[in-house]
């Protein structure tokens, strides 16, 4: 089972949307982790993971490393994996030796370049977070953590999504994972969104081609160094785009007071007396037997995104009309990607066990991954690619218990704008031209002199 365990609703930032409403003091005490970490294998679950919440959970680092300990004793030698959503802000070296050690998952919340970030996620003071935030996410990135980013779009920083991924990817983040702000008015920002997007779904797409030449180019020892770039709401489905085809498995979220909840987000100030506490599942003192059944396989499981589709309309089984927009969107971009990879490799569905253990065989690996023509997506320890559908569009199978599709939103949203015509060849974006040595962007070309005149 997934275990989220909010450690403290304590922060260091003071993000304009965070949906975990006031940073009050409260803190999970130890008689409340220990209950939380027995429903890690309850319900015969034979591996498990750990994540850590908040608030920022490296406010309360004594209580993660003693979680981590616990969860280890309680995993008995089966799979355990570890992972932490954090600002960035408070890493210290002691923190990211932790992280590295225990080869835990970090994602950082971080909106991209210094103009974007800091108009949504000052301190609590008030000041800049941004050199903070990067100096934790470097920090991370040079400890060979491989940790992935996270950013919140927002109307007023729709326009630097482009130039913020990539500036993530040349930092060394190969997975940069992106939320819409569901909540804001988007109304007058949707075509500046989506041709950034588009701009992104190019970017992404050279990226892959010049990976997969230098694959094929240089020498097996220096394959592993190379960056597998992924952008994940062009995997994405459901009501926010947040929901992407991985396995299913239970997932549960245990407040600081040990009240249940689906999803992160549902959480909210974990207050008796607030919305949140409709939604709750139970209590960690019901027993982990008796609490498995109540869990459901969450965002995994291919449908909406209940989290998503909550923030938005306060319905967890009904999506709201920026959530379902950003969503189609992402997955046109996505499958034009994955048809520009496609267009020279067999249209398959790869899926591997786990990814590979030593070196020697990375090489073979990588090669299948941006050979078949898919968008990769590495989560609990996986690996999945895309095939395309006789459609021409990216195939997910679903499975049993999911969130059904919502019925249309009150309001008609407008019609999905497809990709501009002039940055798609036969349906797919278009293939950039082969990029001169040191860079993948073709060097500009002069005009072409007119023909001269015809004589008779």
């Amino acid at each position: 089972m997934d275990v989220t365990l909010v450690l403290t609703h304590r922060c260091n930032l003071a993000c304009s949307y965070c949906y975990a409403g006031d940073h009050h003091a409260a803190q999970m005490d130890e008689k409340t982790t220990d209950r939380a970490l027995d429903l890690l294998y309850a319900g015969g679950a034979d591996r498990a993971q750990l994540s850590f919440f908040g608030g920022e959970p490296f406010l309360a680092f004594a209580a993660m490393r003693r979680a981590v300990a616990g969860a280890r004793e309680r995993a008995a030698g089966r799979p355990l994996l570890l992972q932490c959503t954090t600002n960035g802000a408070a890493l210290t070296a002691e923190h990211v030796g932790f992280v590295v050690e225990n080869g835990m998952r970090v994602t950082v919340s971080i909106d991209g370049v210094r103009e974007a970030h800091d108009l949504n996620r000052p301190r609590a003071g008030g000041q800049s977070s941004f050199d903070a935030v990067e100096r934790g996410l470097r920090m991370l990135v040079e400890a060979g953590a491989k940790p992935e980013a996270m950013m919140v779009i927002a109307p007023a920083t729709a326009r630097w999504v482009a130039e913020s991924v990539a500036w993530l990817w040349d930092a060394g983040v190969e997975r940069v994972r992106a939320n819409l702000d569901l909540r804001a008015d988007w109304d007058e920002h949707r075509e500046v969104l989506q041709r950034q997007l588009v701009a992104v779904g190019r970017e992404l797409l050279a990226r892959r081609l010049e990976l997969r030449r230098r694959v094929r180019e240089i020498p097996a020892a220096l394959v592993e160094t190379l960056p597998i770039v992924e952008f994940e709401p062009f995997v994405a489905r459901g009501g926010g785009g947040g929901s992407a085809c991985a396995p299913a498995r239970r997932q549960v979220v245990v407040g600081t007071t040990g009240n249940l909840y689906p999803c992160a987000p549902m959480v909210g100030e974990d207050r008796d007396g607030g919305p949140e506490a409709a939604l709750r599942i139970g209590h960690v003192s019901d027993g982990a037997e008796a609490i498995a059944p109540r869990c459901d396989d969450g965002c995994g499981s291919g449908g909406t995104c209940a989290c998503a589709a909550y923030l938005e309309t306060g319905d967890p089984t009904t999506g709201g009309e920026n959530g379902l927009w950003f969503a189609r969107v992402c997955r046109e971009i996505g499958a034009a990607v994955v048809a520009g990879l496609a267009a020279d490799a067999p249209r398959s569905i790869v899926v591997s066990a786990a990814p590979p253990r030593r070196r020697t065989t990375r090489r073979a690996w990588l090669g299948a991954m941006i050979g078949v023509g898919g968008l990769a997506l590495a989560g609990g320890g996986e690996l999945v690619t895309l095939r395309l559908a006789r459609d021409g569009k990216p195939a997910c199978p679903r499975t049993a218990g999911e969130i059904a599709e919502p019925p249309p939103p009150p309001v008609t949203p407008p019609p999905v704008e497809r990709v501009p015509d002039d940055l798609k060849v036969d349906g797919m974006l278009k293939a950039p031209p082969p990029p001169p040595p040191g860079g993948l962007a073709p060097p500009p070309q002069p005009p072409r002199p007119a023909p001269p005149p015809r004589r008779r």
